[in-house]
């Protein structure tokens, strides 16, 4: 077999693996993992890269460093200190327990499924440090990965195997962070749109005041064809009316 062909399969090979180690931790990953798994083989800057992308298509997180706790800010860190001496009272159980758990909860009991999200507390904030720093605080995301576990572990029943649960679980939380951050940022796209209407329409409003000398009416400002009555009507609904060079009745 040519060398370069036996080198390209042990590389999808050493990838289809590391894929699904990420799985089995619930979608997480670190670099120096990833590098691991890779050590038979030269990985170069570029492939590196490569590889990290083709896990994050496939919807896994690839930590640079597990857990920068110093990285957050003092206020976040010290919401995490307090809320880790919760977690760490929480008795950990053994992995055959822990296996029944599951079963149990694949089953609909309600004490199970109570005591495996306990179990899982820990993770979902191993998942929250690594999606902190994009604009949720860590309490905001621990927050709303705590209700998708809350949720997820009432949802078990069309697993086939135990194996697959805490992979499920985890998959859960890191898609409601993701959609919690999406949102936020769309909120913050929304808002950027309304000011920089309000702005503009302020603007133009300001220009033409100067020109007459007085403040202007909406119908004289859209005559102008800068800005159109729609949006003039929706910036002084946006300000209350207050935008001070144009005139509004009351």
């Amino acid at each position: 077999m040519d060398n370069n062909i036996r080198k390209e399969q042990e590389f999808m090979t050493l990838l289809q693996k590391t894929l699904k180690q990420a799985r089995d931790n619930g979608g997480l990953i670190t670099r120096d993992e990833i590098m691991e798994n890779f050590a038979s083989v030269t990985l170069e800057e570029s492939q590196l890269a490569q590889v990290e992308e083709y896990l994050r298509t496939n919807k896994i997180v690839v930590s640079t460093q597990a857990g920068d706790v110093d990285a957050l800010p003092e206020k976040e860190r010290d919401f995490l200190s307090s809320y880790m001496e919760i977690i760490d009272a929480v008795p950990r159980v053994s992995d055959s327990v822990l296996d029944a758990m599951k079963i149990s909860a694949m089953a609909g009991e309600r004490s199970a499924q109570k005591e495996l999200c306990e179990q899982m507390l820990g993770a979902v904030v191993d998942i929250a440090r690594l999606y902190s720093g994009q604009g949720l605080s860590i309490e905001e995301l621990i927050a709303v990965g705590n209700e998708a576990l809350v949720t997820g572990v009432n949802l078990l029943g069309y697993l086939e195997s135990s194996a697959e649960v805490e992979g499920v679980l985890g998959k859960r939380v890191m898609d409601s962070m993701e959609d919690a951050i999406a949102a936020m940022l769309d909120d913050k796209a929304v808002d950027r749109d309304m000011e920089d209407l309000v702005n503009l329409v302020a603007d133009k409003a300001h220009e033409l005041a100067a020109e007459l000398g007085r403040k202007v009416t909406p119908l004289e400002l859209a005559g102008e064809g800068d800005v159109t009555s729609e949006q003039i009507m929706e910036a002084v609904r946006l300000t209350g009316g207050r935008i001070e060079d144009l005139a509004v009745q009351e």
